[in-house]
């Protein structure tokens, strides 16, 4: 079985999408990157997405590849967040942060997996979902793609696979737009 097939199998349950987004959200922390089957060596990790660490590193941060006003994306973010009774911690990354952006698409679906048996419901959290993909994270995910020089082969593989199961998802949930 390919890893584009996987993907397919996994983007077609809720729990399935929810898992891969909790587990990518984990991956791009510092903390989650040194564990689990997408191990990244902490220095590694360091030199490929800290800019405080390493010239070479890219930014996990939308703000860096959305031009404009950082105030009115996190204010923009905030929103989305909110909107689902999300609040941010002071202490947590800021909410532009890929591992949160991951982390909101972890519950996204996770709730979608709730809401069985309540269309209405469902149906408005696959155009949320659907939204923030397009809007937000296929935009970061492409920018980190486009901007890491790492030689890191963790480092890499970890990117393309965030980025072939985002555009993945983005693609079946409009898909089931059109439907």
């Amino acid at each position: 079985m390919s890893a584009r097939d996987e993907f397919t199998d996994f983007s077609r349950s809720a729990i399935g999408r929810s898992a891969m987004y909790a587990a990518l959200s984990r991956a791009f922390t510092y903390e989650g990157a040194g564990s689990g089957p997408m191990a990244i060596v902490g220095s590694d990790f360091n030199t490929a997405f800290d800019p405080s660490v390493s010239e070479q590193a890219c930014s996990l941060r939308e703000g860096a590849y959305a031009g404009g006003d950082q105030s009115a994306l996190f204010e923009e973010l905030m929103r989305f967040y909110g909107f689902f009774g999300l609040g941010r911690d002071e202490r947590a990354e800021m909410p532009d942060h890929l591992s949160v952006e991951l982390e909101f698409m972890h519950f996204l679906t996770h709730q979608q997996e709730c809401s069985a048996g309540q269309p209405e419901a469902r149906e408005s959290l696959l155009r949320a979902q659907r939204d923030f993909l397009s809007r937000h994270l296929l935009r970061l995910v492409s920018g980190v793609r486009s901007a890491l020089k790492s030689g890191s082969s963790a480092c890499r593989d970890l990117i393309e696979l965030t980025a072939a199961f985002v555009d993945e998802d983005l693609q079946e949930l409009s898909r089931r737009q059109t439907s």
